[in-house]
């Protein structure tokens, strides 16, 4: 039978001295063993590289090798760092603040691996808990988010309490969800939550650092979701910290649809499509000989739709503009420029 192949983690970390090793150690208990894990200290101002270098002693394990960087460069940059020094076929990016389960990587893996259709991304739900891993809510809402209705919960969704432990267990549910197409709308989780293949990432991360110094997670899952599709994990597989001090999520959990950021996301979201936009003129030639003409020609078209309607309409016109981007893909698909894809939308 195949072998598995290895995989490379990055955990980019810049001023997350308090919860950089809880990351270090999460990826060291990984129920697949097979991993090389460059850990990069972006110039950080507080205890972090203390933290690091006697989380790593601690180990003592050979997988891991640390790299600290004397300037400041995002994290997009730092992320490239570490890059530069794996040669995986399948690659996943850890936030400093956040911790992955004991079966994080396996799980991902597998689903990768599927006899069904290949993609560039796998991404997963999340548990979302404070600074002292007290558990705050069973999901991140915006993870596979629908309009909330009047509905009958399965009692299979809510955890336990082990009394001996104090801990919470859940139940694996065993869901998947391959999403062919992306639209406007489209949504994953964050940065922690993904596995990547190397290739791809290789593609589509040809930006200056400063051109992306945050907003990796939107950037790449973006372009997934326009060449490859993805695939969903029903599960929550890590741990996304909100401690109050997140460079992102830096609101309180208080129920319902929450905003996990007090920024502004249309801004946020507009620039990094402009980003897409870009790279998907500039670096047309090698995307059109990964994925083909069409596909390279219609992600083109998707994102330059979505930016016009952004900036010439309301509400109302933007719901419009993703109806018909779904209209127009299932027109496609049913003219079967996608019939293998379009077999595979289902949850399973």
């Amino acid at each position: 039978m195949p072998s598995v192949p290895p995989v490379g983690v990055v955990i980019a970390n810049y001023n997350n001295g308090a919860f950089v090793g809880r990351a270090i150690e999460s990826v060291a208990r990984q129920s697949c063993r097979n991993l090389r894990t460059i850990v990069v200290d972006d110039a950080s101002t507080d205890n972090s590289d203390a933290e690091i270098r006697a989380c790593l002693s601690r180990l003592d394990d050979s997988r891991f090798h640390y790299v600290r960087l004397d300037a400041n460069v995002g994290q997009t940059g730092a992320i490239k760092r570490g890059l530069s020094q794996l040669d995986t076929p399948f690659v996943g990016f850890l936030d400093s603040d956040d911790k992955w389960y004991e079966n994080f990587i396996e799980r991902h893996l597998c689903v990768h691996m599927n006899a069904e259709f290949p993609v560039a991304l796998t991404y997963c739900d999340s548990h979302i808990i404070d600074a002292d891993d007290r558990l705050l809510a069973g999901t991140a809402w915006w993870f596979e988010h629908a309009a909330p209705t009047d509905k009958a919960f399965d009692t299979a969704i809510v955890p336990k309490i082990d009394a001996a432990t104090g801990g919470f267990t859940f139940p694996a549910n065993g869901r998947l969800t391959f999403h062919p197409r992306w639209t406007p709308l489209s949504a994953t989780n964050s940065m922690a939550s993904m596995l990547f293949r190397r290739s791809f990432v290789d593609l589509v991360l040809v930006l200056p650092d400063n051109d992306l110094r945050l907003y990796l997670d939107y950037y790449l899952s973006t372009f997934a979701g326009l060449l490859t599709g993805s695939i969903a994990i029903h599960d929550a597989l890590y741990g996304y910290r909100m401690h109050g001090a997140n460079k992102h999520s830096n609101a309180t959990v208080m129920g319902g649809t929450y905003n996990s950021s007090t920024k502004d996301w249309e801004p946020i979201s507009n620039h990094i499509l402009q980003l897409v936009q870009r790279v998907l003129d500039e670096e047309a030639p090698s995307i059109r000989a990964a994925f083909g003409e069409w596909r390279h020609a219609h992600s083109q078209a998707l994102v330059r739709r979505a930016l016009d309607a952004r900036s010439n309409s309301s509400r109302g016109a933007w719901i419009r503009f993703v109806d018909a981007v779904s209209m127009r893909v299932k027109t496609l698909l049913g003219n079967g420029r996608s019939a293998a894809a379009g077999q595979l939308h289902r949850e399973r």
